[in-house]
């Protein structure tokens, strides 16, 4: 935050008397404070003579309600929130430089001054449309004001500097910029580079495959011809043989889903005996035994007599 809110003009902790009746009386002591807020700002001393031109300020409002002062109060409301607002620039409180400004733009809309400090502070606070807004206002109605032409020019050249640095920027990303680097472009360079050494990696395995491949055929014309066959071309050679690979291929699969399908059958098989062998009878807590149930449960056993009997 900057400190203190945009109505602390209004209800400074310094002021706690009631403004002088007579607006004469009022406008002294605000010229006092005006005088004793100057020379605070030359010292360096920003707090004292931001307190000094807001004393001012809050003697003179009452004789300014609805804008309806005489020319002697308006004019040095005026110098007061212009000098006020100059004081928060020097302090970073653009936010209330802006406002103060604004204020004193309700008594004068076309205040050089005013609209100066105003689009200082909009230059800082990075609203820079506003800014020029108000400078070419200025312009308008002091062509030749220094400070005012000072500031477009500033404004101009840092706008200009930003678009530059953005341009770079965008340059340098899309490698438009000539003798530079960019960054998308050195990743798609780097990307082009891993292609092609992958394809000189797989031209390479590929090369040693077929020379694999062409002694596989020279030892097989060998063999051939010793046993009185007559030798096979090399592209037929290479179908007979992807042939032979596709059918040992196939056979694999065939084998492997075999396989599969009986370990399911050994699965489902062995589940099935587990269920045979599971005693059928359900039991609840709150069931009664059968006779069945009970006889089912029975033990049996020997005598010494040789008779059979359960317990």
């Amino acid at each position: 935050e900057d400190g203190f809110t945009d109505d602390d003009d209004d209800d400074d902790d310094d002021d706690k008397d009631t403004p002088p009746a007579d607006p004469t009386v009022a406008i002294v002591e605000a010229m006092t404070h005006k005088e004793e807020g100057n020379a605070a700002f030359k010292g360096g001393d920003y707090t004292a003579a931001a307190r000094s031109y807001r004393k001012g300020t809050t003697l003179l409002k009452p004789f300014n309600k609805n804008n309806t002062g005489d020319e002697q109060v308006k004019s040095l409301l005026l110098t007061l929130q212009t000098n006020l607002s100059m004081v928060c620039c020097k302090q970073d409180k653009h936010k209330l430089s802006r406002d103060v400004a604004a204020k004193a733009l309700e008594i004068d809309p076309i205040n050089v001054k005013a609209l100066y400090r105003r689009a200082v502070a909009y230059r800082q606070l990075g609203d820079a449309e506003s800014a020029r807004s108000d400078l070419k206002e200025a312009l308008k109605h002091e062509p030749n004001n220094k400070a005012v032409r000072k500031e477009m020019v500033s404004m101009k050249k840092e706008v200009e500097t930003s678009r530059a640095n953005e341009k770079e920027r965008l340059q340098k990303a899309f490698g438009a910029k000539k003798g530079g680097s960019s960054f998308l472009y050195n990743d798609k360079e780097e990307e082009e580079r891993r292609k092609a050494e992958e394809k000189k990696r797989q031209e390479v395995a590929e090369a040693e495959a077929l020379k694999k491949r062409k002694i596989e055929w020279e030892d097989e014309c060998v063999r051939r011809m010793s046993h009185n066959e007559e030798a096979i071309a090399f592209e037929d050679w290479q179908k007979e043989r992807k042939k032979k690979e596709e059918e040992k291929d196939q056979a694999r699969k065939k084998a492997k889903k075999e396989e599969e399908k009986q370990r399911k059958a050994g699965e489902r098989a062995a589940k099935a005996a587990a269920k045979t062998n599971t005693n059928d009878v359900v039991l609840d807590d709150d069931d009664e035994l059968t006779e069945k149930e009970l006889a089912m449960m029975r033990g049996y056993k020997k005598t010494k007599d040789g008779r059979t009997t359960s317990y």
